[in-house]
């Protein structure tokens, strides 16, 4: 492990090189509001000045945020909050500082969330403990999705917590639990439900009750939020957001449908696209549901390789996900590195296309040659879709002896 560990930490240190001098170049736009925290500090801020029914008026956000930052120039509009109600609340305290002061703790916040993401995984899987601890730290901050999630000043460390958490008490049987972890992660609602369709095929009545109960709670707490009526309308507003010129933009997201609508030509029919992404997604979430039985099995391998499974394709079908919420994918990242470090069964050809899709996905330099320079993280959907191809080709060897021919 000497040596290995010693090109990881020259590769953290060279990351963190980079991200210092890209953070100091953007320091000023920054501090000035360019990132996406700006639209979560204006739901904390129009919760502060009593208007909580009009969380979702555009004008009013475009008026919050003209006071806090004055000097964006890249936006004609307001940068819309599109978080659900409840979710709004957690920005009332940070909004009660400046919105500099407030940048910084959300983004000691997200810190803290990958730390404890990193402690979670330690004590679940043995085999990340031959790495030391400040390594692993190092490798994780390193990640350059989660270096893109602190420079937007974004929620998706906070997400990935959550899934950690959802998978230590699925390991343990603890189903209702399970549920009522993943539903505090609906604040990105597209980045869960999704997750949730293979438990519902499989008939896992505890962890359902447990979202639904959890998410019951939720809709309550949005209710008293904003009332009845901008709640009915949320569905409709979100509907709207789409056509706000730089928002939620395709070619920015690494999934089915990101991917999709780069490889077809401009011209091709919004229906068939549509119909094009519809079909990819069922096909894959197909894939899940027929290779993982969701509830923990004496095979530990073919469990936390389906959980991993699961996770992939939730980016994948997601109908919004930016390169930030590829921080999602630490979590099988450290599934699959568990699983290969522990010698477990897992044939020798699928352990080479897990390596080499490990490693593309890790090398945070190559991530950042595709979303900074090319511009076009749709095409991280790729690497993706191998990482998932190598999962599903690794699950069936799973069950042979190690050196078995890969089942594909």
């Amino acid at each position: 492990m000497r040596h290995p560990q010693k090109a990881i930490a020259a590769l953290t240190i060279g990351l963190f090189l980079i991200y210092g001098a890209i953070f100091y170049q953007l320091r000023q736009q920054l501090s000035a509001g360019y990132s996406d925290f700006a639209s979560m500090y204006t739901a904390g801020k129009i919760l502060q000045s009593g208007a909580r029914s009009r969380l979702y008026d555009l004008q009013l956000q475009a008026d919050v945020q003209q006071e806090f930052a004055p000097n964006v120039r890249i936006r004609t509009s307001a940068l819309p909050f599109v978080r659900p109600p409840f979710y709004a609340w957690l920005f009332w305290p940070l909004a009660q500082f400046s919105y500099r002061t407030a940048f910084l703790l959300w983004s000691l916040f997200s810190c803290v969330c990958l730390g404890a993401f990193v402690l979670v995984m330690r004590r679940e899987l043995p085999e990340l403990r031959r790495l030391s601890l400040t390594l692993t730290l190092a490798l994780v901050f390193s990640y350059y999705p989660f270096f893109f999630t602190v420079l937007q000043g974004q929620d998706s460390a906070l997400l990935l917590l959550i899934y950690s958490l959802s998978y230590a008490a699925l390991r343990r049987n603890a189903g209702l639990i399970t549920g009522i972890v993943l539903a505090l992660g609906t604040f990105k609602f597209p980045l869960v439900l999704p997750f949730l369709i293979p438990f519902a095929f499989r008939k896992q009545l505890k962890v359902i009750l447990g979202f639904l109960l959890a998410s019951l709670g939720l809709a309550v707490i949005s209710l008293f939020t904003v009332g009845w009526s901008t709640v009915v309308g949320y569905q409709k507003y979100l509907s709207g957001i789409d056509s706000i010129q730089g928002v939620n933009v395709p070619k920015d997201m690494p999934n089915v449908r990101g991917l999709l609508t780069a490889l077809l030509p401009a011209q091709f029919p919004k229906a068939g696209l549509a119909a094009a992404i519809l079909l990819v997604s069922v096909l894959l979430m197909g894939l899940v549901i027929r290779e993982w039985e969701v509830k923990p099995a004496s095979d530990r391998t073919t469990f936390d390789l389906g959980f991993s499974l699961n996770v992939v394709v939730t980016v994948l079908v997601s109908y919004h996900c930016h390169a930030f919420d590829l921080c999602l994918l630490l979590l099988p990242i450290m599934l699959i590195l568990s699983a290969l470090s522990a010698d477990l069964q897992i044939s020798a050809r699928a352990r080479q296309w897990l390596a080499w899709t490990l490693g593309c996905l890790l090398f945070s330099p190559l991530l950042i040659l595709i979303c900074l320079v090319a511009q076009y993280p749709s095409l991280l959907a790729i690497f993706l879709l191998a990482f998932l191809a190598a999962i599903a080709a690794a699950m069936p060897g799973a069950r042979d002896q190690p050196g078995a021919p890969a089942t594909f």
